[in-house]
């Protein structure tokens, strides 16, 4: 009989506690959305203390959760990926007592968005501040308005040419989701300082030789003169940049093909053919609207 009456009272006790369950699922907001339940009981009894020790602050303030991500950290899919959980956590989150506190996503595929939202948000910024410094160089070295405009021309079709290559290298035929956020900032900055070297060693040769010489004859002797070296640096630093090649890392990869792809157009069909075309086609007005003698 003392057995029955103890298994009753246990019957008696367990049944409290499910009818007090129930009342505190009851007593829940409801959130279609996002959330679970767990029991008052689960945090006063103390089972939940390592994990609190494990995700929170010792504060309790702030919790920590770790997404381990199955893709490259530094790709652009990564980069979506951190997008797609920072979006998700708004759902969750809506709906429920947290709703208004912040939350924060860390880590190298969150570093990197946040790099390539400051890279595209600067680049054309960037872009404007370096081709304007170089213009007014290029009119002070050479006294003129107009070669520094083809030769900027010169330049930014390399960029673009060079761009849709290292597009056409990793997206069409390696099969990539795109190209690396640094990519189309460091590669433009890097063309545009070395390709701006080259116009000046050739075009201020140029502006020496035909004080005394007629215009063709001064660009081409020009060209004989200043060309090998032009190009033994071009291929110099095209080597420089394909030892980046067996790097690995992906923006090194797409920034050195980039590069390497720009100096070569730029030293081997740019210089000797598109700016002597311009010189010859402009001929005395290459100085305008500074006086010059040819």
């Amino acid at each position: 009989m003392i057995e029955i009456a103890d298994g009753i009272e246990e019957i008696e006790d367990g049944l409290v506690e499910v009818r007090e369950l129930f009342q505190e699922i009851a007593a829940q907001r409801v959130n279609p959305l996002s959330g679970f339940f767990i029991p008052a009981s689960v945090f006063e009894d103390g089972d939940l203390d390592p994990l609190w020790n494990t995700f929170t602050t010792p504060d309790r303030r702030i919790a920590k959760f770790d997404v381990i991500l199955d893709i490259y950290p530094y790709s652009n899919e990564a980069i979506h990926v951190v997008s797609e959980i920072e979006e998700r956590m708004q759902i969750a989150l809506k709906g429920t007592p947290f709703e208004d506190r912040r939350f924060s996503i860390g880590g190298l595929a969150s570093v990197n968005r946040d790099l390539k939202t400051i890279s595209d948000e600067d680049f054309n910024r960037t872009a404007l501040i370096m081709l304007s410094g170089i213009f007014i160089v290029l009119v002070f070295l050479l006294r003129s308005l107009v070669m520094p405009l083809y030769i900027m021309t010169s330049l930014i079709i390399t960029y673009i040419a060079s761009m849709t290559f290292t597009e056409i290298i990793f997206i069409d035929i390696l099969g990539h989701a795109g190209i690396s956020w640094a990519v189309p900032f460091f590669g433009f900055v890097m063309l545009m300082a070395l390709g701006v070297d080259y116009s000046i060693f050739l075009m201020g040769r140029f502006g020496e030789l035909v004080r005394d010489l007629p215009l063709k004859e001064a660009l081409v002797k020009a060209m004989g003169q200043i060309g090998t070296v032009i190009l033994s640096a071009a291929i110099i630093l095209a080597g420089t940049f394909g030892a980046m090649m067996p790097s690995g890392v992906m923006s090194l990869l797409q920034i050195a093909t980039l590069v390497l792809t720009g100096l070569l157009l730029y030293a081997f069909v740019m210089l000797p053919l598109f700016i002597p075309v311009m010189v010859q086609m402009f001929g005395s007005k290459n100085w305008w609207p500074f006086k010059r003698k040819i």
